[in-house]
């Protein structure tokens, strides 16, 4: 009994030691037919017996061990794969933009469904759908339930959603906005006088006929005054030009129905049928210079109404007695 005791107390030294409770240690505490074998050895200082002891310590230490190896592990392989997704996305949706762009598929043709291009690429339908959602985000692909996916038309979407990003945050860049299109327009019209065709003569003339209706709303006015310059730009021979010009006169749209509002689709008419003659005629240099009037008179009304609405827009006085009352009061920020 006395070699037990000893042997309880070394097994107890040796926990204290390892910062360990011996209860964890409980089930190898007693061994009776290792200590009836050990006896003799169990009265001198070498702790034979608690040996025993150690390699369980040892094998709980380096289980915890190995655990916690196999965590790191798992947690490393998981963001392996979780990156390795990611750059395959990249990959399938920069070869799919590739052959959008390259013309391998046309504007209104469907792409392969998800299942095929998952086998064509070798990966999972997920990264397949992750990728078209980067390419739908982009513009360049539409996908609708029941028709799968299909290409998009070029179109100036991102470009004018940049745009009014630009705007929101500094509204005076507007008459930034407007040089550009001077610049611009002035350019597109004496392309369009060489480059026209018969299609776009007659598409020009349609939308004159629309603007000199006076029975016709403001809005089809609206729509027709647009539609001009982008017919325009159309006629200049450079897909370009519509692609830059389209989002500019997304942005103009309410300028277009205060100046119309304001001045009536008139003199809008008489404006655009200048420039129409002289792209009838393919005058360049005329229809570039009735271009840059009807710029800068439009610009001029935009002015005009500016000043009218600050002038009639009354500046608030702050009496005494409402000074009182808002006292106190939380003014949100």
């Amino acid at each position: 009994m006395r070699q037990v005791k000893q042997y309880r107390q070394r097994v107890c030294c040796v926990c204290e030691f390892l910062g360990m409770s011996p209860v964890i240690l409980g089930r190898h505490e007693v061994d009776h037919s290792r200590l009836g074998r050990s006896r003799a050895a169990a009265s001198s200082s070498s702790l034979p017996t608690v040996s025993g002891a150690s390699v369980a310590l040892a094998n709980s230490s380096g289980a915890k061990s190995s655990g916690a190896t196999a965590s790191r592990v798992n947690v490393g392989r998981a963001a392996a794969l979780a990156e390795n997704t990611l750059d395959r996305v990249s990959d399938i949706s920069r070869q799919l933009e590739r052959a959008i762009v390259q013309g391998e598929y046309s504007p209104g043709q469907r792409l392969p469904p998800e299942r095929l291009l998952s086998i064509q690429f070798q990966v999972s339908r997920s990264v397949v759908r992750e990728a078209l959602g980067r390419l739908a985000s982009l513009g360049l692909v539409e996908s609708r339930q029941g028709s799968g996916t299909r290409v998009t038309a070029p179109n100036g979407r991102q470009v004018s959603l940049g745009y009014e990003r630009l705007l929101r945050e500094v509204p005076e860049r507007l008459a930034d906005l407007a040089s550009v299109r001077l610049t611009l327009e002035t350019s597109i019209a004496a392309l369009a006088a060489r480059h026209r065709r018969p299609e776009h003569l007659r598409e020009l003339e349609r939308l004159q006929q629309i603007l000199h209706q006076p029975r016709k709303s403001l809005a089809a006015h609206v729509k027709a005054d647009g539609d001009f310059h982008a017919t325009l730009a159309e006629a200049a021979g450079n897909p370009f030009f519509s692609l830059v010009l389209a989002p500019i006169h997304d942005l103009l749209t309410e300028s277009r129905l205060q100046t119309l509002r304001r001045y009536g689709a008139s003199i809008a008419w008489q404006h655009h049928q200048r420039i129409l003659e002289a792209i009838r005629a393919q005058d360049a240099d005329e229809a570039a210079r009735a271009m840059e009037e009807h710029l800068t008179v439009n610009s001029r009304h935009l002015s005009e109404i500016d000043e009218e609405v600050e002038a009639e827009t009354p500046i608030p006085v702050e009496t005494p007695n409402h000074r009182r009352k808002s006292a106190g009061k939380h003014v949100p920020r």
